[in-house]
């Protein structure tokens, strides 16, 4: 949530780059999923019309206990599906529980779409370092590039606490599993036993593991400001360009 993010290979949607639609909607709420321990998934329905790149963010309104308040979310689902989704850690701030206290069919305003990271027609491969909910952005681009029958070739780094922590887990082992395109780097800060793969944290060596950095890869970095500041310190580390590196960074996750 909250996106910012640089140019690159990648387009950078502001209000500099081109006209954004930032119409306000009414839709419903249609229920949630929980996708690991203290993260949700929330589901309204999607305006007749209502378009947007994968990758792009909604503004989303609600009366807190703290008065009206206006959060960012990443658009988790994909172009292709018939609601619109967002996923976000449960902090229990007066935003996150009023999220939590709507009921089906409730009517919640939202504006946008904006701030797109819409891969550039003849983008062949793109990488991604994320963790937990900074997932969201690599979600909803992978899960477009699926349901259309192509994309780059996407290579996801993605750190977690544990085995039970991990957001979108089922669903990008059924995309690894099913596109030789997609492959999924899981690396647990602290796995439960049995745990045969990569484990601390992303880093250079962990990089490099799986892949040449400079093989004409373009990097995506998403996540809480200082998760995003310990992966351009990796990038740097593998000498990556600055032009191919693409950030976004969510604010309220400090």
């Amino acid at each position: 949530m909250g996106n910012t993010l640089s140019a690159g290979h990648l387009r950078s949607c502001d209000e500099g780059n081109r006209p954004v639609a930032v119409d306000q909607h009414e839709v419903a709420y249609l229920g949630s999923t929980t996708e690991a321990p203290g993260v949700a998934t929330f589901m309204f329905s999607r305006p007749e019309g209502y378009a947007f790149d994968p990758g792009q963010f909604l503004s989303l309104t609600l009366e807190t206990r703290e008065g009206t308040q206006t959060k960012h979310f990443t658009i988790c689902s994909a172009p292709g599906d018939p609601g619109l989704a967002i996923t976000t850690r449960l902090t229990g701030s007066a935003f996150k529980d009023a999220l939590l206290a709507l009921v089906s069919g409730s009517q919640v305003a939202i504006t946008g779409p904006r701030g797109a990271m819409t891969l550039r027609l003849g983008e062949k491969k793109v990488a991604f370092l994320v963790g937990g909910i900074g997932v969201t952005p690599a979600r909803c681009i992978v899960r477009d590039a699926v349901q259309r029958g192509g994309g780059p070739t996407f290579l996801v780094f993605y750190g977690n606490l544990d085995q039970d922590s991990i957001p979108f887990k089922a669903e990008f082992d059924a995309y690894e599993r099913d596109h030789p395109e997609i492959s999924v780097v899981d690396i647990l800060a602290e796995p439960k036993a049995g745990w045969t793969g990569e484990t601390g944290f992303i880093t250079a060596e962990i990089v490099r593991r799986h892949t040449d950095p400079l093989d004409g890869w373009h990097w995506v970095v998403a996540g809480p400001p200082a998760m995003v500041g310990a992966m351009q310190t990796v990038l740097d580390q593998l000498n990556v360009p600055k032009e191919r590196v693409s950030l976004e960074l969510f604010a309220g996750y400090e």
